[in-house]
């Protein structure tokens, strides 16, 4: 039995049947039998070519737009017949200029006129002076296209070559200026020192940017985690509501929701449409790092509520819910190592824990925590909470002299680029299960400082471990 060798696909976007040419002019056909043109001109040529050629009207599938969209997307060659103003070729073509950068080649008679935007486009002319493509027109018509698609179809489509990013395009300038504005005025928000002052420039930014400018992404992303981290996780559930219902469902602003639901109480909850999201629209760092960071919350409430009681020994939920939190992380890290959310909760769980082996892991996530932030930030990527994990990390192995350094960086900057609140709380943990030492005394002194910088930021009151 011979072996089958594979062929690139060459998808043809044309007309068929014999159709009427629109006002002919002198020497133009009246009509044009577009399916002897595709068996006795296009098909050969592809297939000398070495082509497997497939026409859009002997599509089979039981979805037949789904078909000719996955054709036009992951077909090595596109080939389209401009020559009638044909509405499906056009939007097809469209299709293709974008889902490739090259290997779409315009073709049309030698004598047709496209529509003004086509028109501009480079196209492979061919000459057809009777309709009816009798052999010896079709033997031209081969000959050019043989002579001219190979060095065609690598020219790069329009849609690549001229459209650049949205932040350098000239057309969306005064959009991007005034985007430019407005994330301005959001980080000197966020810089503001006085609480009240703070306060009030996040409300006035939430009052003057509603409407229609909440469309933008990059508007709604910025207000609600300004909303988040400066007044309350209610206003921000509340704000939420009010985004157009296509950013609603955004997972951004579903995670985000969720979290908030988690922060006033809903924990069990909150887990239980997490997961539910996992299963609709797959699973991510973020997601399990979510449904992690839940559990570990209600590990804590337990743990806390136990040590009131005057009990030494976890019960089976309080445990379930550590060993829940440490699966979660695990399973969050395993999806992109090159992540370290779910990396840098790991340490102190396994460390309360307290299972053969925990600690090498916890020194090994450990340290790779802290060259993973540092590559962060060193390559510019810092996501607003490498430098605040950098920090934790620090404490965990009891690196005296980075913690110090890191202090001092938070007490030259201030702490809104820090996640001060959420950092204090697992540095805290960690050195309330540090045995004593001197490395530990030098280490509450930074957590001192760093404590004391939090509260002249935002008024806040922590504990400091005893």
């Amino acid at each position: 039995m011979a072996k089958t060798v594979p062929r690139p696909i060459a998808f043809i976007v044309m007309p068929f049947r014999e159709r009427q040419i629109p006002n002919p002019q002198k020497g133009t056909p009246k009509k044009v039998d577009f399916d002897a043109l595709w068996d006795k001109a296009f098909r050969p040529v592809l297939k000398k070519l070495g082509y497997l050629a497939v026409r859009a009207d002997i599509e089979t599938g039981s979805v037949i737009i789904k078909d000719m969209l996955e054709r036009l997307a992951f077909a090595e060659l596109v080939l389209a017949d401009m020559t009638l103003p044909n509405g499906n070729v056009y939007y097809e073509v469209g299709i293709r200029h974008v889902a490739k950068k090259t290997n779409c080649v315009l073709i049309a008679a030698d004598w047709s006129k496209q529509l003004f935007d086509v028109d501009q486009m480079r196209s492979l002319r061919y000459p057809l002076k009777d309709g009816s493509v009798p052999k010896k027109a079709a033997t031209a018509i081969r000959r050019v296209l043989l002579a001219t698609l190979p060095s065609m179809k690598n020219s790069v489509t329009p849609y690549y070559e001229l459209v650049s990013k949205k932040n350098t395009s000239s057309v969306f300038r005064e959009q991007i200026e005034t985007i430019s504005a407005f994330q301005a005025a959001v980080r000197t928000a966020r810089m503001e020192r006085n609480p009240d002052m703070r306060k009030k420039r996040v409300i006035q930014l939430v009052e003057i940017h509603k409407g229609p400018c909440l469309e933008l992404p990059e508007v709604a992303f910025e207000l609600i985690t300004l909303i988040r981290d400066n007044i309350s996780w209610e206003e921000m559930i509340a704000f939420s509501k009010k985004l157009p219902e296509q950013l609603q469902k955004h997972a951004f602003i579903r995670e985000q929701t969720l979290l908030a639901r988690s922060m006033l109480g809903e924990h069990i909850e909150a887990i239980t449409a997490l997961e539910e999201l996992i299963k609709l629209e797959g699973d991510t760092p973020e997601r399990r790092g979510l449904v992690g960071g839940r559990y570990k919350r209600l590990w804590r409430e337990a743990q806390e509520n136990r040590k009131f009681l005057g009990q030494k020994i976890p019960d089976p939920i309080e445990q379930g819910y550590l060993e829940n939190a440490i699966e979660s992380y695990r399973q969050g890290m395993s999806l992109d190592l090159n992540e370290y959310y779910c990396a840098s909760n790991l340490p102190g769980l396994l460390r309360e824990r307290k299972s053969y082996g925990d600690e090498e892991e916890a020194l090994f996530l450990d340290l790779f925590v802290k060259y993973a932030t540092k590559r962060k930030i060193d390559r510019g990527e810092d996501d607003g909470w490498a430098r605040s994990t950098l920090l934790g990390t620090a404490f965990r192995l009891s690196d005296v002299s980075e913690a110090v350094r890191l202090t001092k960086e938070v007490a030259q900057e201030g702490p809104s680029a820090w996640q001060l609140e959420t950092t204090l709380q697992d540095i805290q943990h960690t050195l309330d299960v540090m045995p004593d030492s001197p490395h530990k005394h030098q280490l509450l002194q930074c957590y001192e400082q760093l404590t004391l910088l939090f509260r002249s930021f935002c008024k806040g009151s922590i504990d400091l471990p005893r």
